[in-house]
């Protein structure tokens, strides 16, 4: 088993965090060691090898296909390796799919969507990835930070006011009201939790529990 962490190009901060490539992947235990798709985070998957299933509690079980983007969890939820699993995945940011791939995430909490319905270009990157970990996970790195920076150059500035919100709510570590922060962004409530929902797929109540629940992970 080998687990390479890759680090983006500056310029596509903050949506992109980091990348991770696993090699010879046998269990779920693996898996849950990387604190990989824990609660609230948003993951790129491209599947070079094997397969990767999840089963959300009280939420259906699914597969991933060969590149697909997963929505934040919300709950608890086990992982189901066929092996050996080589994949790479790239972790985002709260608001990255929505802004740089216009997915609303409302759809995908607890879920996924396949990349290659998103747009036919999800496939060549995954066939990209596939060459590049034959050859070195430097590689890897150069084939992700090509295709994720075409995105950002074409960024959809809609409803940009939720990434200050998200950012704000990180500072704050999660001990935020709701009406002070619906107040201090000059917005209704109703509308806060709409627009927040769509872009993030968690209401900011939701998140600010999570936000707080790991800082004392």
């Amino acid at each position: 088993m080998n687990t390479y962490i890759l680090h983006p190009d500056t310029t596509l901060h903050p949506f992109v965090q980091q990348y991770i490539v696993l090699e010879n992947i046998t269990s779920a235990a693996d898996i849950a060691e990387k604190r990989l798709f824990t609660a609230g985070k948003q993951y790129l998957v491209f599947i070079q090898q094997g397969g990767l299933a999840f089963k959300p509690a009280d939420h259906a079980a699914f597969e991933l296909p060969e590149a697909a983007v997963t929505g934040p969890f919300t709950c608890r939820v086990d992982a189901r390796v066929t092996g050996p699993l080589n994949a790479v995945i790239v972790q985002l940011n709260a608001y990255a799919s929505h802004r740089l791939m216009g997915i609303s995430m409302e759809s995908v909490t607890n879920y996924y969507r396949n990349l290659a319905k998103v747009h036919p270009r999800w496939a060549q990157t995954a066939q990209e990835l596939r060459t590049a970990m034959a050859l070195d996970v430097e590689s890897v790195r150069q084939v992700l930070d090509s295709a994720l920076a075409n995105l950002l150059a074409n960024q959809t500035a809609a409803l940009r006011q939720v990434d200050e919100i998200v950012d704000y709510l990180a500072e704050q570590k999660g001990k935020v009201a709701m009406l002070d922060l619906a107040l201090r962004f000059k917005t209704s409530r109703h509308t806060l939790e709409r627009q927040f929902m769509e872009v993030t797929g968690l209401t900011p109540q939701l998140y600010n529990r999570i936000l707080r629940k790991q800082r004392y992970a």
